[in-house]
């Protein structure tokens, strides 16, 4: 009887042994499990059928679609040939006054500054004295004109010869003649003082401070980029008075190697931006292709033309140029909705069972016809959440909150 009591007591201590053995198993599976839930909701958002249909959740497969291949170019901003006027003077003289600073917009026609020269007396001299001269040959013509009248009553009575009378015709033409020429000169010297000096030829002397001296005026709208005169300076014909600029169209020399070269045109289109002029994009063609090579840095300078309708840009800004070259490159896309930010990373969620959603980070290109380029993070084919996407996110944030 006591072996039978001693046998009892040994199995029960058996099963207890035994019984505590499971339940740490089990204490130890349940913790693994926790750690395990733990890990997955720091990386996924559960949301079932039901929370996805009320809260209109949609979800897409990742696009594969086709982005232009872009070519950039750096280069500088450029005034064009044919939108640049120097203006200079066609005497010497001495600069009286400038009514015009560097930068000030001009228009066509307007006074920029006003010179003395010593060509002005000289030239109203001339002009006076051909006048003059005219005044005395008309005057001589009269007479000849009454002299050869007189001549033909005379002849018409018998009173006198025919060869008078050719004669007194002789002095008309000749009279006439001298006239004509007298008429050219006056012309002449009024055209060399209105049209080269700038100057009226009728003007009445001392009727102005400024009535001889010389105007200096623009001869095209744009504005004054360079200006070499003051009041009291002299100034020769070689000198470049001012130079004006028409900066509502301009250049951009963009610097190209010959493989990029082989695939533009004339034509095409052409984005330019500035590092000076930041949020500006200014849109251009392509107008030539360049005509020399460097054989130094084997470049070649395509130029664009580019409007400048809020006369930001000036000449020798640095600037960069991107075209289209070649055919189109493969590009993962998805619509903007679907890009989050969680933790100041941009992140999508990506479907990983009917319920289950990962947060995956991703690095984003450039907009492609309303829809984002993903550089990395995605394949083609992939499903994320497109619209309700900020619904998984609070999801996601609020499971953090409670961890």
């Amino acid at each position: 009887m006591k072996i039978t009591k001693r046998a009892a007591c040994a199995c029960a201590l058996a099963c207890c042994l035994v019984s505590g053995c499971r339940h740490a198993q089990d204490d130890t599976k349940h913790d693994a499990s926790a750690t395990g839930e733990s890990k997955s909701s720091s990386n996924e958002v559960t949301l079932s059928s039901q929370a996805q249909a009320e809260q209109k959740i949609e979800v897409a497969p990742v696009e594969l679609g086709t982005a232009a291949a872009t070519q950039r170019a750096k280069g500088r901003i450029a005034l064009p040939d044919n939108a640049t006027w120097r203006v200079g003077v066609l005497a010497e003289g001495r600069v009286e006054r400038v009514y015009f600073n560097l930068g000030d917009p001009v228009k066509k026609g307007q006074v920029l500054a006003r010179m003395h020269s010593h060509d002005v007396h000289e030239a109203r001299a001339a002009y006076a004295n051909a006048v003059a001269e005219r005044s005395r040959l008309q005057a001589a013509e009269a007479l000849t004109q009454k002299n050869y009248d007189r001549s033909q009553r005379l002849y018409a009575l018998k009173a006198e010869s025919v060869s008078q009378t050719e004669t007194a015709k002789q002095e008309l033409v000749n009279a006439q003649s001298a006239t004509r020429e007298a008429d050219n000169i006056v012309r002449r010297e009024a055209t060399h003082l209105e049209e080269t000096l700038g100057l009226r030829a009728d003007a009445p002397a001392g009727s102005s401070d400024d009535t001889d001296l010389i105007p200096i005026k623009a001869p095209a709208s744009g504005r004054i980029l360079q200006k070499n005169v003051t009041p009291g300076a002299t100034i020769s014909t070689s000198t470049d008075a001012f130079v004006i600029g028409d900066l509502s169209r301009l250049w951009m020399l963009a610097s190209v190697d010959a493989a990029t070269l082989s695939r533009l045109h004339p034509g095409q289109t052409a984005t330019v931006t500035l590092p000076d002029v930041p949020e500006a994009n200014y849109t251009g063609k392509i107008t030539n292709l360049g005509q020399e090579f460097d054989p130094m840095t084997r470049l070649m300078q395509v130029r664009i033309e580019i409007r400048n309708p809020d006369n930001r840009l000036r000449p020798e800004m640095l600037a960069t140029a991107e075209f289209t070259a070649g055919d189109g490159i493969p590009v993962v896309l998805v619509p903007q909705e679907a890009i989050q930010q969680v933790n100041g990373e941009d992140v999508v969620f990506v479907r990983v069972a009917s319920d289950r959603f990962r947060v995956q980070a991703v690095q984003l290109g450039e907009n492609i016809r309303g829809k984002v380029r993903i550089l990395q993070g995605l394949k083609p084919g992939e499903q994320v959440i497109t619209h309700g996407s900020f619904i998984a996110k609070s999801q996601l944030l609020k499971s953090s909150i409670g961890d």
